[in-house]
């Protein structure tokens, strides 16, 4: 709307800038909603401070008025006077973001001294920026390797995916982020890690767990806390972006987790209805899925027009599986390119990772991995369901057929082979080596116990052995999963021998 040029209005001179800013005057305030009359020059997304150095964000644009939200838990009062800087907000980019704990406006807060900033990574904050489009982006083709055998063998993830998590409390969420930070940053990939409206405890643990045993090199914790003010909240996950997209168009890979998005969702529903806006169903703005939508199409490959680089998206959502027809998380799903269910049942019987497998999905990771490994992770997720089947009509106490027994002791074997402890990275060609020998006698005619006796030994045998070189180069072609297994076959009798050592 075109602002009114015949108000008079007021300004406050600055002797130190030798200019004068516009001032305006607060003539309502609603908890952090601010209407203020005055700011001619103002536009979405300014930043204005008062006397006392309180800061507010402005949201919207009348004749004579701009609407504004507090991002300092301060008290304002009608009467009281902000001004327009005249320098935009700056921002610290770049690497000595590394291994810190900063709050939305990029100021630390890990109790750690400031260091160096150099001056050319400053840049002005920008919000609601739109996504690249098509002519920037690349087709997402190369595999985001997690080390996590259940989910880079049987849902694979590419660089640039958006895959959504989400759980019950206590079902594993944490450790599984942690876990896949400290894989990333041993390949060099740049982490972020944005928490949305968490308490400082959650934020204690989670950096405990990045940047354990000097840990987290490349990663990034942004915080917004429970504590801070909703409007500061509301806006991490796009300068968490802004972050990522700095680090993208030098090339780099770059991890960025929103945790999570349920939470942010009920803090744009709590700032929109304190604006008097027409709630929507479950009483969230109208725009909600438009929201959540424009922030994940930040994410993806991108060409060399931009860069070359690419952002991967791991949104969480904090809901139970009863719950996951709701609003909320029927919008990510729509949003994202898959989702992993994570269960608090296997979390308590002491299983990892704590993923669902008849409840995830993922639609564009499969195009990144090679033939052999396509061919067997949809194998090993058919004779899953197929072992669940079986193991539920055996517990009736019925006698089974030899056929079925075979089906039982092969899925039993599969579920231990993708049992690994957390923060265990496993390469592919291991992984793809010991899924296969689960579907064969050498693992299934030896039972569990064996396996995990040996497992150590035949793990480092797989990835370091002279005879298994050729194993291990073919792991990363285009060949028949047959041909694989047949490989791997003759070179059971080295195996044979390094676990009777």
């Amino acid at each position: 709307m075109k602002r009114s040029s015949k108000k008079r209005y007021e300004y406050m001179a600055d002797p130190l800038n030798n200019f004068h800013k516009e001032v305006g005057i607060v003539t309502s305030a609603k908890e952090y909603l601010l209407s203020l009359q005055g700011l001619p020059s103002a536009h979405i997304n300014d930043l204005i401070k008062n006397e006392w150095g309180s800061r507010a964000i402005i949201t919207a644009l009348d004749i004579d008025e701009v609407e504004a939200l507090l991002l300092d838990s301060t008290t304002v009062k009608p009467g009281d006077r902000f001004f327009l800087e005249g320098d935009p907000h700056i921002f610290s980019f770049g690497e000595h973001l590394f291994g810190r704990t900063i709050n939305t406006l990029g100021e630390y807060i890990d109790g750690k001294p400031a260091g160096h900033e150099p001056k050319d990574y400053n840049a002005r904050l920008e919000l609601n920026v739109v996504a690249k489009g098509g002519s920037f982006r690349e087709p997402i083709k190369d595999q985001f390797v997690t080390g996590i055998t259940f989910v880079d063998t049987l849902f694979p993830i590419g660089k640039g995916q958006r895959q959504l998590l989400f759980g019950p409390i206590r079902s594993g969420k944490t450790t599984f982020l942690q876990d896949v930070i400290s894989n990333q940053n041993a390949q060099g990939s740049v982490c972020i890690y944005a928490s949305i409206g968490k308490p400082v405890d959650d934020i204690r643990k989670m950096a405990s767990g990045v940047f354990r045993e000097k840990g987290g090199k490349n990663a990034i914790i942004l915080a917004a806390l429970s504590s801070d003010p909703s409007p500061l909240i509301a806006i991490a996950p796009s300068v968490a972006f802004s972050i990522a997209e700095f680090f993208a168009v030098q090339g780099r890979d770059v991890l960025i987790i929103l945790d999570d998005l349920g939470t942010h969702a009920k803090y744009l529903r709590e700032i929109a209805l304190l604006q008097g806006r027409l709630p929507g169903r479950e009483s969230y703005p109208g725009d909600i899925f438009y929201q959540h939508a424009h922030l994940m199409e930040r994410s993806g490959h991108f060409n060399a027009k931009v860069g070359g680089g690419t952002i991967t998206l791991l949104p969480v959502l904090e809901t139970d599986i009863q719950n996951n027809t709701d609003l909320i998380p029927t919008n990510l799903m729509a949003c994202t390119d898959g989702h992993f269910s994570l269960s608090s049942e296997l979390r308590a019987q002491g299983y990892y990772p704590t993923i669902l497998d008849n409840r995830s999905v993922t639609r564009v990771g499969r195009n990144t991995q090679k033939l052999v490994q396509k061919q067997l992770g949809m194998k090993i997720i058919a004779w899953l369901a197929e072992y669940k089947e079986q193991e539920e009509y055996s517990r009736f106490g019925a006698q089974v057929s030899i056929k079925t027994q075979e089906t039982l002791r092969r899925g039993a074997m599969i579920r231990e082979v993708l049992h690994q402890e957390p923060f265990e990275f496993v390469p592919l060609p291991v992984q793809l080596c010991l899924l296969a020998l689960a579907t064969t006698p050498f693992l299934t005619g030896r039972g569990i116990p064996f396996f995990r006796k040996n497992r150590k030994v035949l793990m480092e045998t797989i990835a370091s052995h002279k005879s298994f070189e050729d194993v291990r180069v073919m792991a990363g072609q285009d060949v028949s999963l047959e041909n694989f297994i047949w490989l791997i076959m003759e070179k059971t009798l080295i195996l044979e021998n390094v676990c009777q050592q």
